[in-house]
């Protein structure tokens, strides 16, 4: 007889155990040899007392890697519940970009407090980075970076990264400056390894490295990383004097940040709206939308009270009005969809926009007329009306058409009045596509009822 294999318990069964057994030291034990980032995801996991309770065990260092890693809901509750103190002593161990966005999260007494107790140098240096706007090269820069003067060489950048071994992390370039503090160029880790010590810095500066403006929106920032394949870079303000550098890191939390900032704006949610908020904010965020959507959807009602005569003289039509909206509809996301993200990689710009309109243009009216002849085939024989097939095959090419023209041209248009192309766009796009359907079928529909037969 075969043995049923006893399920080995997982580390949050574990946790769970420890935690309801009081066994602080077995618990300390446990996080000891783990990662910040897999204490994080077990620490989400927990009731909000036990997340409490389990952060206060950690020593220091480790507690400011882990509140960096923590979901945006578990650091608010445990910012809230930490005094000035402690959450000075691990502000105190974080790089100066990671202190400035927890800062930034504070309210204002509390982050007033925690910047007047750090070290001074330190305090200077995350207020100038919250200086800067969130989602920019200075707002996603730290000031922590290796540099060297004109005039150094491979052996004294080598000296310097020695010398920056506990201050600093991750170390990919060493960047050179002259007497006034200009960014120079900057200089691979690895040429230190690969060149002779006394060789002059100035010599073997990487000029394929760009640096950036610290005004640059995080998304440019983003695309250039991809376009140079670069893991640092240095950020500049418009006089070129060197502030700060980004880190890969860095950009991969920007392009989730912007990611998730464009998924929620096109469904009309807030950017801090989770599953796990407050039920009253999440119905703040979500009602005007709603709302919003609401008025909208009206348009599509005004339209079949319209056509009311039109369709008492054949009920069949009310059959396939879901379907004329439907098809359209999701011909225009998957333009949306399209677009948006070629705007946020940069590949669809207002210089290029009238080519992508024309193609998607020619996309929407090849569609709807493989669509249009299916459903009208469909339709006159499901029915036997051939009348209906003929006016279903026409609405199905006009609403399949025009939400494609439509998906690509609202994020273009919310794009040239300086606002984001995601933001509720699929709520326009829906109103549109349901109201234009519906007009465009039983105009038709009336037209030729009236006309042919």
């Amino acid at each position: 007889m075969e043995k049923i294999k006893k399920k080995e318990p997982t580390t949050l069964d574990t946790l769970k155990s420890l935690i309801s057994s009081n066994r602080e030291f077995d618990i300390i034990d446990l996080f000891s040899d783990m990662h910040p980032a897999d204490i994080a995801d077990l620490i989400d996991e927990l009731g909000e007392d036990d997340r409490l309770h389990l952060f206060s065990l950690l020593e220091v260092d480790k507690a400011s890697d882990v509140i960096l890693e923590l979901s945006d809901t578990s650091r608010e509750q445990i910012i809230e519940d930490l005094s000035n103190e402690q959450l000075t002593d691990i502000i105190e161990e974080m790089e100066s970009d990671d202190a400035a966005d927890i800062i930034s999260e504070l309210s204002d007494d509390q982050a007033k407090a925690v910047l007047d107790a750090i070290e001074p140098a330190d305090s200077e240096d995350v207020k100038e980075l919250l200086k800067h706007a969130d989602d920019t090269a200075g707002g996603i820069m730290q000031s922590e970076l290796v540099s060297v003067g004109t005039l150094a060489t491979i052996n004294d950048a080598f000296q310097a990264v020695v010398d920056a071994r506990d201050n600093i992390e991750n170390i990919y370039n060493i960047f050179v400056v002259d007497d006034e503090d200009k960014l120079r160029g900057t200089v691979p880790l690895q040429q230190l390894i690969t060149n002779k010590r006394f060789t002059p810095i100035m010599e073997v500066i990487d000029k394929d490295i760009p640096s950036v403006p610290a005004d640059m929106d995080q998304e440019e920032v983003a695309r250039l990383f991809k376009k140079y394949d670069l893991v640092s870079v240095g950020v500049v303000d418009s006089a070129n004097h060197l502030l700060g550098r980004i880190t890969i890191d860095d950009v991969v939390d920007a392009i989730q940040e912007e990611t998730s900032e464009d998924i929620y704006r096109i469904a009309g949610l807030g950017e801090d709206d989770t599953v796990f908020n407050n039920a009253t904010d999440s119905i703040k965020n979500r009602l005007p939308w709603l709302y919003l959507n609401l008025i909208m959807a009206l348009a599509s009602v005004f339209v079949l009270g319209f056509f009311e005569d039109t369709l008492h003289a054949m009920v069949a039509l009310v059959f396939f009005m879901p379907v004329v909206a439907g098809l359209g509809g999701n011909a225009g996301s998957q333009t949306l969809t399209l677009i948006v993200r070629g705007m946020a990689l940069g590949e669809v710009t207002f210089q290029n926009a009238k080519r992508a309109l024309a193609r998607q243009i020619a996309v929407g009216i090849a569609n709807g007329v493989a669509v249009g002849i299916a459903i009208g085939i469909i339709a006159c024989i499901w029915k036997g009306i051939p009348m209906l097939g003929l006016i279903l095959g026409l609405a199905m090419i006009v609403s399949v058409f025009a939400g494609t023209f439509v998906g690509a041209l609202i994020p273009l248009v919310l794009k040239r009045f300086k606002l984001d192309p995601a933001l509720g766009s699929h709520i326009f796009l829906t109103a549109f596509t349901d109201a234009f359907g519906f007009l465009a079928y039983l105009t038709l529909a009336t037209f030729l009822l009236k006309y042919i037969t």
